[in-house]
């Protein structure tokens, strides 16, 4: 082999890797944009007078549902035209938009920004799901969409960890000189500020070559008569609706479980614990960051390993193995009786749901069928979405205004809230590992 061909090779080995970083980064970005959000609940809700069910609202209904929803019209584009393009536009809308939620001042504003944040940023993950897999080997497909995955846990740690930080700067700043900055809010300038790096993002996805796709394209296949897509997606998801589902509600149980700690330990820390919000995005970021991101990779690697060796059901196996050690660490955290004990459990709790953040993807992909792989993706992303943030955010919300009361109310509702996700999970992948191994034998 000659020099020349050597580089290519090394090159052709280093690109896909390339992309999974760029990808991963970007999905990292995604979420410190949408969990920013959770660090200024407080703040918010003594500026514009919010209660819990509206802040619920604002994580959950208003993102979460319009994130899970446009997942699936989106993936319809993704199939059909450059999902290189797909990713840059929606990086582009959702940067926008969350620097549109710094210039809300009222309920119905930030509502209609949340809106656009979860609109662009649907674009993400099924079209990263589709790239992947073009690129990487199957060998290596559950560690590389575990690595994309792992975005989003260090996203979410970002997220605490600059924005509190950016938040401490917005508050002690002297903003007299500054025309516009100085009528804004702290947590006003806090958003405009962490959408800035979508600026980066935007040029190096347009680094990224639009793969060549494995399975043939949309016109191909109608033309040569194969089963027109819809009709395709339609009979995928009946003829096995049993895998499917059980697989789509308990990862999506267990997604609900890490969004709900992600989201109200703030709250429960600054009400219940007077922690400040710097102290709690330096502490829950750094948890974030460096627990969280190492369950994803577990997940990964695990799922790869059992699947190489021909062990049956090895993506539900690691499923199972995240819900149950979740959910007994969701008992655990009832008896924890001080701000430290509560803060290691919930970090515990992470790291378990985190395992299944890219094996559940990878167990989706490696059973869908190539030519509708980004939407059977999107129903996947709309599932976990509807379950995890539509429901979740909202669920501890209404929990906390009309069961509960008192400063414990938030930190009672989300313990109530996942045991029920963790034992639904359970439940749920059970019947998935037992479903798939009886698709699979003989």
């Amino acid at each position: 082999m000659n020099p020349q061909q050597t580089t290519q090779t090394n090159t052709s080995r280093i690109y896909p890797w390339f992309v999974v970083l760029t990808l991963s980064g970007a999905m990292a970005f995604s979420l410190v944009d949408r969990f920013a959000l959770s660090l200024l609940f407080e703040p918010i809700k003594a500026d514009l007078g919010l209660s819990d069910t509206q802040l619920g609202l604002l994580h959950g209904v208003a993102f979460g549902l319009f994130y899970a929803t446009m997942g699936i019209p989106i993936a319809w584009l993704i199939d059909r035209w450059s999902r290189k393009w797909v990713i840059f536009w929606g990086i582009a809308t959702w940067s926008v938009m969350t620097a549109l939620c710094g210039l809300c001042r009222s309920f119905p504003q930030l509502l209609g920004a949340r809106v656009g944040v979860g609109v662009g940023e649907a674009s993400l993950a099924p079209a990263g799901y589709s790239i992947i897999t073009d690129i990487v080997a199957n060998r290596y497909r559950a560690t590389a969409i575990s690595i994309f995955q792992m975005g989003s846990l260090m996203g979410g740690g970002l997220a605490f960890l600059a924005g509190g930080e950016i938040l401490g700067l917005a508050e002690s700043a002297d903003l007299r000189d500054w025309p516009i900055l100085e009528a804004m809010a702290p947590w006003q300038i806090t958003f405009i500020l962490v959408a800035l790096p979508g600026v980066l993002f935007l040029g190096l996805v347009l680094l990224i070559k639009e793969p060549t796709r494995l399975a043939p394209s949309i016109s191909e296949a109608t033309t040569s008569g194969r089963t027109p897509p819809a009709s395709k997606l339609g009979q995928e998801l009946r003829t096995r609706w049993a895998m499917y589902g059980s697989l789509f509600i308990g990862n999506g149980c267990l997604i609900a479980i890490n969004y709900g700690n992600m989201t109200w330990l703030p709250s429960i820390l600054v009400r219940q614990y007077h922690w400040t919000l710097t102290d709690i995005g330096l502490r829950f970021g750094l948890v974030m960051l460096t627990v969280a991101p190492a369950g994803v990779l577990l997940g990964g690697i695990l799922a790869d390993r059992w699947n190489n060796r021909g062990i049956s059901s090895a993506y539900p196996r690691v499923l199972l193995l995240a819900a149950t050690c979740a959910t007994t660490l969701v008992f655990v955290s009832l008896l924890a009786n001080s701000a430290i004990t509560l803060f290691a459990a919930i970090g515990a709790i992470q790291f378990a749901t985190s395992m299944a953040v890219g094996a559940g993807p990878a167990a989706v992909v490696n059973i869908a069928p190539h030519l509708i792989r980004a939407r059977i993706s999107a129903v996947y992303v709309f599932m976990i979405n509807i379950i995890g943030l539509g429901i979740g955010p909202i669920a501890v919300g209404l929990l906390s205004d009309h069961w509960f009361a008192g400063n414990d109310s938030v930190l009672l509702s989300l313990q109530l809230f996942s045991v029920v996700m963790g034992l639904l999970a359970i439940g749920s992948l059970l019947n998935l590992t037992r479903t798939q191994a009886r698709a699979i034998s003989p």
